[in-house]
């Protein structure tokens, strides 16, 4: 069974990946002139971690740490500019976003968690046994 954080997470990616899905489909429709190229990242780092998280893989694990890290990146970017065009609180909202991707982050790499992620489906048999 899989833990209710890792749902969650599990959601939280899938939500992402529909969006990016969405903004991939607008570019390739002409409906929106902008480069493909982030939103596709975004749509397999987000649709890997949808995927694997859910299974218990040790690379959903890893494609959502690496997801977290660029959100939170993004969020302190955001949060940068914001407060460059002087609007601080919101840049504060953006900055408290991150900080629960760094949230998320350190809740994948606890042992615990790290323990629940294998890599052979064998090693998953055995640990249901």
């Amino acid at each position: 069974m899989v833990p209710w954080p890792i749902a969650l997470l599990a959601l939280f990616y899938g939500v992402i990946a529909t969006i990016s899905a969405a903004t991939v489909w607008k570019i390739v429709a002409g409906m929106v002139d902008r480069t493909l190229i982030w939103p596709l990242v975004w749509l397999a780092v987000s649709a890997g971690a949808m995927l694997g998280l859910p299974l218990l893989r040790s690379w959903g694990r890893t494609l959502a740490i690496v997801g977290s890290v660029l959100m939170a990146v993004v969020s302190l970017a955001y949060a940068g500019l914001l407060v460059l065009a002087s609007k601080p609180l919101i840049g504060l909202a953006a900055t408290g976003l991150a900080g629960v991707h760094v949230v998320v982050i350190r809740y994948l790499r606890r042992p615990a968690v790290k323990a629940l992620f294998v890599s052979e489906p064998a090693q998953q048999v055995r640990r249901t046994l």
